[in-house]
C-alpha cells in the first residue's frame, strides 16, 4: 500500500515538473527563445535563477510569490499551472490503469506517447491564450510524436491507415497554406483540428468541439465576445483523453 502511494506521488511530482516546463515554454516559444538549455531567469529583472528558486510550487510558496532578486510579484499562473499539471498527469496515469504491479512495455509506450501529446496540447493552449496565435512548431512536435507511435503500432501489426490519411491531409494543408498564403486564422484552426483528430480520435475531437462551441455561444451570449476557442479546445482534448481512457482501457 505504501509503495503504491509513493508510486503515484512520484507521478504527481513528474506532472508538477512538467507544468514548470510548460510555463517556461509558453513564455519563451513566442519570443523564439531556447527552451532546453538557456538558464531560467526572472522576466522582470532578468536575473538568472538558482536551483533553490526553481523548485516547482515550493519555491513560489517560500518566496511568497515574489522574485528573490527584485522583489517583484510573480504571476500566480505559475503555481496554478504546476499544481493542475501534476493533478491532470496523475489522473492520466490512473486512466491508463498503470500501477506498480503492471508497469510493462506497452504501458510505458502509452505513457510516453500520451505525455508527449498532452504536453503538446498544454503548450498549444497556453501560447494561444497568451498570444492568440497557434504554435506551429509545437504542433509539428506533436505530429512527429505521432509518426513514431505509428511506427510502433506498425511493428505490432496494428492498422495505421487512419493515421496515414490524416497525416497526408495535414501535410497537404500545410503546403497549400504556404503556397496560397491562406488567411492565418483559418489555416491555424485547420491544422489544430487535424492534429487533434490524429492525436486522439474522432470521438474525442467531436466531444471537444461540441463543448468548445457551447462555451463560445455562452460567452458571446453573456459578454458579447468569443472566448479563446483554441485554448479551451486544446485543454478539453486533454480532459477527454483522460475520461476516454478511464472508460475504455481495461
Amino acid at each position: 500500500m505504501i509503495a503504491e502511494v509513493v508510486f503515484y506521488i512520484a507521478f504527481y511530482i513528474i506532472g508538477v515538473v512538467l507544468g514548470s516546463f510548460f510555463t517556461l515554454a509558453i513564455y519563451r516559444i513566442p519570443l523564439k527563445q531556447d527552451i532546453l538549455y538557456k538558464r531560467s531567469y526572472c522576466p522582470k529583472c532578468g536575473n538568472k535563477l538558482k536551483s533553490k528558486d526553481l523548485i516547482p510550487i515550493l519555491s513560489y510558496l517560500f518566496l511568497k510569490g515574489k522574485c528573490r532578486y527584485c522583489n517583484e510579484k510573480i504571476s500566480a499562473r505559475y503555481i496554478i499551472i504546476e499544481f493542475f499539471s501534476g493533478l491532470f498527469y496523475l489522473l492520466f496515469v490512473l486512466s491508463l490503469k498503470i500501477d506498480i504491479f503492471s508497469f510493462n512495455v506497452i504501458k510505458i509506450v502509452q505513457l510516453i506517447y500520451g505525455t508527449l501529446i498532452i504536453s503538446s496540447f498544454f503548450i498549444i493552449g497556453g501560447i494561444e491564450k497568451e498570444t492568440k496565435q497557434l504554435s506551429t512548431g509545437t504542433v509539428i512536435f506533436g505530429i512527429i510524436a505521432n509518426i513514431f507511435y505509428m511506427i510502433y503500432l506498425y511493428i505490432l501489426g496494428n492498422n495505421i491507415y487512419r493515421y496515414i490519411i490524416y497525416l497526408i491531409i495535414i501535410v497537404t494543408i500545410y503546403i497549400l497554406g504556404k503556397i496560397l498564403n491562406t488567411q492565418r486564422k483559418i489555416y491555424d484552426i485547420s491544422i489544430l483540428i487535424l492534429f487533434s483528430i490524429i492525436a486522439t480520435n474522432e470521438i474525442i475531437f467531436i466531444m471537444s468541439t461540441i463543448v468548445t462551441l457551447f462555451m463560445c455561444f455562452i460567452s458571446y451570449f453573456l459578454h458579447k465576445k468569443i472566448i479563446n476557442y483554441m485554448f479551451y479546445f486544446s485543454f478539453l482534448n486533454i480532459l477527454f483523453i483522460i475520461v476516454f481512457n478511464f472508460v475504455t482501457i481495461m
